[in-house]
């Protein structure tokens, strides 16, 4: 089972995304601030990293530069979720692996996901 990791301080968005990735059998281990996030287990190492990028105690562009830049997690494809920005912007400002606006079609983000962890 293909294991995600989200960090999306919205409970609403938080709770459905779970709900129905797990659904679709990913493992999904969820945050909703960066420092729930960084408190985690540092062994438990995803499939994927799934970020919104304004959160209430920092930035999903931060995690995403942390991420890229953490040899443990080297080829671990990172998606960032924004209501505020573009893909070019954030290309600039982390290098995400993909970039998916909010509001989000449900069926575009899991296709984006599969994309990025084909089963």
């Amino acid at each position: 089972m293909r294991k995600i990791i989200l960090v999306e301080d919205d409970q609403a968005i938080r709770e459905f995304l779970v709900i129905f990735l797990e659904s679709e059998n990913y493992a999904v281990s969820s945050f909703s601030t960066v420092n729930g996030f960084l408190n985690r287990n540092q062994n438990d190492i995803p499939d994927l990293y799934l970020f919104d990028v304004m959160l209430p105690d920092g930035s999903g562009i931060n995690l995403c530069r942390d991420i890229k830049s953490s040899t443990p997690n080297l080829g671990i494809p990172v998606i960032i979720m924004s209501a505020h920005a573009h893909l070019d912007q954030m290309k600039n400002l982390c290098d995400p692996d993909d970039f998916i606006s909010k509001p989000f079609d449900i069926d575009m983000m899991l296709d984006r996901i599969r994309l990025a962890i084909p089963v």
